[in-house]
């Protein structure tokens, strides 16, 4: 079979295989509701100008990955399904997008191909691309236009480079903000001062087509909002740039050293042929050791901020897999290999031995030793082929498949989200008119407005940003004091209370009511209660 097939072919069944599971799990509480809520409401209001976050202006983040949600569920229907296809789009997307920037950067269709596979089987990129969340887009907006940089870079010299950049860096800035320049011009910036490749890429005209591309598609969100919300400004260069960076604001500080284990496990067993290839980079081509500046500087940027989540560096593996590529085919370290196979050995077990070990898995014990031992078999190929090109055939199909399981059974088994769905879905049909409201005691659950379809009241649950309201219409939505708790409830003769039995006690303390438990959960349960 000709590559270029068998590439489409293998694009085409790993895109099944990430779509497969994603309608039957349920939206990740607080990550995946937010996104689907905000999308829900944008299309609920008709507003996509402006983000709503259980109708409270959200401006955390700008607003692409929310239209791609919504997008989604224009499509699919208001569903986990809907919320999940396009992120998973456009992971399919980087996949091809990398295949191109590992053709230009190591010459060589065989090293390509195991660049992308690579890239595909990573364990954190298959994370983000089964989440609806800001990082899949960005991966992808970061991947394209590195391809569009470097083939600048290495000599292929496309009229189409430089306003392509300019549109993905646009893109890009539409998903996250400028964190997109950090695994880009950064990068490219500072490779400028020793690698003359890096100098005299594009001529003027081609810079100023691509600046004008970049302000024409990245600029007018942000200056519509601006002006419509006075003070947003200074709260977008403040509060999510100096802020994130600086302090701890967001309840997300970890140490240094805290990527290089993210890495470590995430990027199971390639981490070993990264390793190998830096150890021995004098000996690489000069594009890989330059390509170690596109790793390292946004490694180290994101190492020293104060507010880390373990996504953040997602973007990067792209260029971890080109080098790793390169550097299992200039060093094929057969000790490294047979390395792999005992750490892909312990992975295989872990479903089979979750089933005894974790209570709520009980119930799929032998489905999870099944999978165990079909995973076992593929790291015996593995092994059997760890001389040739087929160890990374073998290797990739086991991380697809070990990823899979996880998603489509064992996450969601030890999680609560399914049971905020079900949860949901046990209130809409006791109310299937959706005429009484939903109360959230003493907690955050978006994906309780989701499910029922309008917007549940949260009482003492996250702070919330409220400066850019302009009515009072959030009140009835957000509570955070005891006298705007009576108000809401003294009007409400029945409504569904969804908390806590300990907070419940003491909501009906302060708030005589007779309820009934409807739905019962381990952290949040569902009652129905009423005054006489």
């Amino acid at each position: 079979m000709p590559a270029g097939r068998r590439n489409w072919l293998l694009l085409l069944l790993y895109f099944a295989v990430l779509l497969a599971p994603s309608g039957a799990v349920s939206i990740i509480e607080t990550t995946e509701a937010r996104y689907a809520e905000i999308a829900r409401e944008m299309i609920a209001s008709g507003d996509y100008l402006e983000p709503r976050l259980n109708g409270i202006l959200h401006f955390h983040k700008p607003p692409l990955p929310y239209w791609m949600v919504a997008a989604g569920f224009r499509l699919f229907g208001q569903n986990n399904f809907g919320a999940r296809f396009f992120g998973i789009v456009f992971a399919c997307l980087a996949v091809l997008y990398l295949h191109r920037t590992a053709r230009v950067l190591l010459r060589d269709d065989r090293k390509a191909f195991h660049a992308a596979l690579v890239f595909a089987s990573s364990l954190l990129f298959l994370v983000v691309a089964r989440v609806a969340s800001t990082e899949i887009y960005l991966v992808f907006f970061t991947v394209a236009a590195q391809f569009h940089l470097f083939r600048r870079v290495h000599g292929e010299r496309w009229a189409s480079d430089g306003p392509l950049l300019g549109l993905f860096l646009a893109l890009g800035f539409l998903t996250k903000g400028h964190i997109i320049f950090a695994f880009t011009f950064l990068p490219y910036l500072v490779s400028k001062m020793f690698d003359q490749s890096h100098r005299s890429v594009f001529r003027p005209a081609e810079i100023l087509a691509g600046t004008g591309v970049f302000l024409a598609v990245a600029l007018p969100w942000y200056l519509l909002v601006v002006a419509k919300n006075p003070g947003l400004l200074p709260y977008f260069f403040k509060v999510h740039t100096v802020e994130r960076i600086a302090t701890d604001r967001f309840h997300r500080y970890q140490p240094f050293w805290y990527f290089l284990y993210i890495l470590a496990g995430t990027f199971v067993p390639y981490v070993l042929f990264l390793v190998r290839g830096m150890a021995s980079f004098r000996r690489l081509a000069a594009p890989m050791k330059t390509l170690l500046v596109y790793i390292v500087l946004p490694f180290l940027v994101f190492s020293a901020v104060k507010g880390k989540h373990a996504t953040y560096i997602a973007p990067l593996y792209g260029v971890l897999a080109v080098f790793t590529a390169e550097a299992m085919a200039a060093f094929p370290s057969p000790h490294l290999r047979l390395v792999s196979v005992a750490l892909l050995a312990l992975l295989a077990a872990a479903p089979g031995v979750a089933g005894f070990v974790v209570p709520s898995l009980a119930g799929v014990r032998f489905p999870l030793l099944a999978a165990s031992a079909v995973a076992l078999l593929m790291v015996r190929q593995a092994h059997e082929f760890r001389s040739d090109d087929r160890f990374l055939h073998w290797t990739a199909a086991f991380l697809l498949f070990l990823a899979t399981i996880g998603t489509g059974g064992y996450a969601p088994a030890t999680r609560e989200d399914r049971a905020y769905e079900t949860m949901t879905a046990e209130i809409n049909r006791l109310d299937p008119q959706r005429t009484r409201d939903i109360l959230v005691y003493r907690g955050h659950l978006p994906s309780v407005s989701f499910y029922r379809g309008r917007l549940a009241a949260m009482a003492f649950g996250m702070p919330r940003e409220v400066q850019f309201e302009k009515d009072e219409a959030w009140r009835d939505i957000y509570i955070d004091s005891p006298e705007a708790l009576g108000r809401y409830l003294s009007p409400r003769k029945e409504l569904f209370v969804v908390t806590s039995p300990g907070n419940l006690d003491s909501l009906l303390a302060e708030h005589p009511m007779n309820c009934a438990k409807v739905f019962d959960a381990k952290r949040f349960s569902a009652y129905r209660c009423g005054r006489e």
